[in-house]
């Protein structure tokens, strides 16, 4: 008898061990902080009042994704805030792509996205496509990524929802926190949007032509001193870099030369020809976290030379 109970309990002991590690399981990987953090999405407006959030819509925030759906006319000023784990794929509009970002470490205003106006006109920015958050009706899906997704190798320098860190103190004078992969330089022509550094990371490749979408890319000054920069906001571990020149020619030149820095030290010169297709660039395995084109020399210098996009190649070191 003693037996039989001794066999029940182990049975029942066994079931609830098993139980809980299918909750656990069910759980999002814990955080920085050792804890999950809940995804929670908010609109808010150039005061800073809120118009929308998933407070008030329980069902669609959950520790692993998160949608919000609201009914509103996009204003001038207005902002999407996104806080929760440090590893999610974000979808900001119907008519973009999914962006894998890192949120801010350690920072409570988390990820803050300035809904695009282009050059100052009503209509939406002009490095996005004409009906990119226009309309009344919008929905903002967030997710946390799985430890398999962020293990795969890949342009680890993509961001089509990366942008500038000044847009926002131009129209509510606040300065908000990038999530990365971010871009940055220390040119952009005429500080048009179409010109942004970030255009070089939005996985957009039309290079037949320059100005407004499709057509955007990294288009700096005809300087002598330029830089581009991606930081990663980790530590990933690359190989490889792949360059697409802006080829809108004649009216453009190229960068028939560059140096690559990278965050460990090391420098690596590298040549450019003026082809309209992707060139690529295979070095040895180095863990960085960031990576910064720099001794950019034009072929013409009385041209403009730009890049459409800029790809890095590698995976994240966990």
């Amino acid at each position: 008898m003693r037996v039989a109970q001794g066999l029940r309990l182990f049975s029942t002991l066994a079931l609830s061990t098993c139980c809980a590690l299918a909750v656990w399981s069910a759980e999002p990987k814990p955080q920085r902080d050792g804890s999950a953090q809940r995804i929670r999405i908010e609109v808010r407006d150039g005061q800073g009042a809120r118009i929308a959030s998933t407070d008030s819509q329980a069902s669609s925030a959950r520790a692993t994704s998160a949608t919000l759906v609201y009914e509103r006319e996009y204003q001038p000023g207005d902002r999407i805030l996104i806080r929760g784990p440090r590893d999610v794929a974000v979808q900001l509009d119907e008519t973009m792509p999914e962006c894998r970002i890192d949120l801010p470490d350690g920072s409570d205003s988390g990820f803050t996205f300035g809904i695009p106006f282009g050059r100052g006109e009503k209509e939406t920015g002009s490095a996005y496509a004409p009906e990119a958050f226009a309309g009344t009706r919008h929905r903002v899906v967030v997710r946390a990524l799985r430890a398999r997704e962020l293990a795969v190798y890949r342009n680890v320098a993509l961001n089509p929802c990366d942008q500038r860190q000044s847009d926002d103190a131009r129209v509510t004078g606040q300065k908000r926190s990038p999530a990365f992969p971010h871009a940055s330089s220390n040119s952009v022509t005429r500080d048009w949007p179409d010109f942004e550094e970030r255009n070089a990371i939005d996985g957009a490749i039309e290079n037949g032509h320059h100005g407004i979408w499709p057509y955007q890319s990294w288009g700096p000054e005809r300087h002598d001193d330029l830089w581009w920069k991606i930081d990663f906001g980790r530590l990933v571990e690359v190989d490889k870099i792949r360059l697409m020149n802006r080829a809108d020619f004649p009216h453009d030149s190229y960068w028939k030369s560059a140096v690559v820095e990278f965050s460990d030290g090391e420098r690596l010169p590298i040549q450019i020809g003026p082809s309209a297709a992707f060139q690529e660039f295979r070095f040895a395995k180095r863990r960085v976290t960031w990576m910064r084109l720099t001794n950019l020399v034009a072929a013409d210098p009385a041209k403009y030379a730009s890049f459409v996009e800029i790809e890095v190649w590698g995976r994240d070191v966990r």
